[in-house]
């Protein structure tokens, strides 16, 4: 599942940005220019750390940004982001992220296939070497796609 739907239009690497706010919006946007989220809900995203700060943080230097799924999202997505300095969340203490996936859920339940995913993908610790240490996307595609044949 999570191959069908984080795909190479939704990936980028080496990626500059000035903060996270810049950050989250690079991710969503990838999701806006598949027309499966709608601008409000790079907002939401925003609004969403601004409220409750950068518990997105999954592991250390790996967010996934996401906001309400009654807010924007037209069908489950995914994006990711990995970038080439450490962007850091000045207003909550020192913490920092190499690499953000960008999610929209369409409700409270229909999505935990895709999380599951995730999870054995950020069990990998080459794949997290990929995401922190500025590997390629054909490399970060590659692992994506071992997830469908069994190969984590």
């Amino acid at each position: 599942m999570i191959k069908g739907i984080l795909t190479k239009d939704v990936v980028l690497t080496d990626v500059s940005v000035k903060d996270w706010r810049e950050a989250v919006s690079i991710c969503g946007k990838l999701l806006l220019g598949t027309h499966k989220i709608v601008e409000q809900y790079i907002d939401s995203m925003i609004k969403t750390i601004e409220e409750f700060g950068p518990y997105m943080i999954l592991l250390p230097g790996i967010a996934l940004f996401h906001g309400r799924p009654d807010e924007g999202v037209r069908e489950i997505c995914l994006s990711l982001v990995t970038f080439r300095e450490e962007v850091g969340f000045k207003e909550f203490g020192d913490e920092s992220i190499k690499a953000a996936f960008a999610f929209g859920a369409t409700d409270e339940s229909s999505h935990m296939e895709i999380l599951r995913e995730m999870a054995l993908l950020l069990q990998d610790g080459a794949f997290i070497d990929l995401l922190k240490n500025n590997g390629s996307k054909e490399q970060i595609m590659d692992m994506i796609t071992s997830i469908d044949k069994g190969g984590m």
